[in-house]
């Protein structure tokens, strides 16, 4: 009895390896492609010398600092006027639990990130300011006791 056979014959070994290793090039010139030759490219310049890479550097101005000190008698300064970037420092002094929120008493919707919270004796709370505005604040336990913030 003849057996026939549907076209597909067993491949020798050498075809094997033949195949994979083309497969393989192919891969490996793909990911050197798209993830390595890109990384450190250079330019010539119009007398063939090598430029180095260029890299994009951004110089950050040093922030300024300003302390608020809360004592029994509220903060202080109670205004002040900064430029933007300057963190603003509290440091309570009052001998008592505070707070720091936002204006207006008692909802703090003004200004979210000028909600704090509480601190105690001793504490401090700090926040940048980066945008410019009015800012009013106040310690919630103690309405009265207030202050303004104005950012330039």
């Amino acid at each position: 009895m003849i057996q026939k056979s549907n076209g597909y014959s067993k491949r020798p070994l050498w075809q094997w390896i033949l195949l994979y290793l083309v497969i393989g090039a192919i891969v490996y010139g793909l990911i050197y492609y798209f993830v390595f030759a890109g990384k450190d490219s250079y330019d010539v310049n119009q007398a063939g010398q090598y430029e180095s890479p260029t890299t994009t550097e951004q110089t950050i101005a040093p922030q300024e600092q300003t302390v608020i000190t809360l004592t029994a008698s509220g903060f202080t300064p109670a205004n002040i006027t900064i430029t933007k970037g300057t963190t603003v420092t509290w440091k309570n002094e009052s001998g008592k639990d505070a707070t720091v929120n936002s204006d207006a008493h008692p909802t703090h919707t003004k200004y979210s990130p000028l909600n704090l919270g509480n601190f105690s004796d001793g504490d401090t709370l700090t926040l940048p300011f980066n945008e410019s505005g009015t800012y009013g604040y106040h310690n919630h336990f103690n309405a009265s006791e207030q202050g303004t913030i104005i950012v330039q």
